[in-house]
């Protein structure tokens, strides 16, 4: 009697585990690895192929129960998206959010490192793969997350015909959103800028922008270039206002749960998660 109670709950588990899968649409039943050292997710996937995807990132097939945008991620200057994601991908993925990620920018010599070429062709070759996304998944807009360049970028595509009204929300990680850094200005956009646009070209009413930054920031410096000026669709946030003792650095702030938290309330601020404060990655 035993074994037959106990193969029947086995069965009634796996029915269990079966209608999971089948009620989530690609809903993924053992969490996706997570990274959480910088220093080891650079190191171990620098070298990896341009086309190796984050871990939880590019379900094409995914479809998100609680009917939120896809969100498309876009890496740093010399990054590359298996580096630079190896964090934040399967964290919201892992959180039910559809994730995409592509490694955009490279040139005839950088091999698989990206965010490297003329901004236009990136912003280019996003904006195909923005639409790529969009036909995937049915959704009629996306969400960006840009660390560092990546958020430049982001701001780009919004200025290719069509592609503003297919974003609702851009958040910035250390976005060089004044177009300086410690590796070189950034002199190539989108269109040009007139006086008083920002550097990225104009912003637009219908999107929302978020700026996470950090006064440790070493790159984008100094850090207030990673800021906006105030406006009814800006909201700016310092990590050190929220966490105070935090010492976290322009590469750390795509590893970080203080930032993953931020991110997550950024794209779906009806359904707030808490903001926890500890070590993060202090370059």
């Amino acid at each position: 009697m035993n074994r037959i109670r106990a193969g029947v709950t086995s069965a009634l588990t796996a029915v269990a585990a079966m209608a999971l899968s089948l009620a989530s649409g690609t809903a993924h039943a053992v969490p996706f690895p997570v990274t959480t050292d910088a220093a080891t997710a650079i190191a171990t996937r620098y070298l990896s192929p341009a086309s190796e995807s984050p871990a939880g990132a590019n379900r094409f097939d995914c479809r998100d129960r609680e009917g939120r945008n896809p969100v498309v991620l876009l890496h740093a200057t010399a990054m590359n998206q298996s580096a630079n994601w190896s964090y934040l991908a399967p964290t919201l993925a892992n959180a039910g959010y559809c994730v995409f990620s592509l490694t955009y920018g490279q040139t005839s010599w950088s091999g698989n490192t990206g965010g490297l070429s003329n901004k236009e062709q990136s912003a280019r070759a996003v904006s195909a793969f923005v639409g790529r996304v969009l036909t995937a998944t049915g959704a009629s807009k996306i969400d960006f997350v840009g660390h560092s360049q990546g958020g430049a970028i982001a701001q780009l595509v919004t200025q290719l015909p069509g592609r503003a009204a297919q974003v609702d929300t851009i958040v910035g990680l250390s976005a060089s959103n004044r177009g300086y850094s410690r590796v070189g200005s950034i002199t190539d956009r989108l269109p040009a800028r007139a006086p008083g646009q920002s550097y990225w070209g104009p912003r637009h009413p219908s999107i929302e922008y978020v700026n996470l930054a950090t006064r440790f920031d070493e790159i984008s410096t100094p850090y207030v270039l990673t800021l906006m000026p105030p406006g009814p669709n800006i909201a700016n946030t310092v990590v050190q206002d929220v966490c105070p003792s935090s010492k976290i650095g322009h590469v750390g702030m795509a590893y970080s749960p203080t930032v993953a938290a931020l991110v997550r309330n950024a794209l779906d601020p009806a359904h707030r998660v808490p903001v926890v404060c500890g070590p993060d990655f202090p370059l």
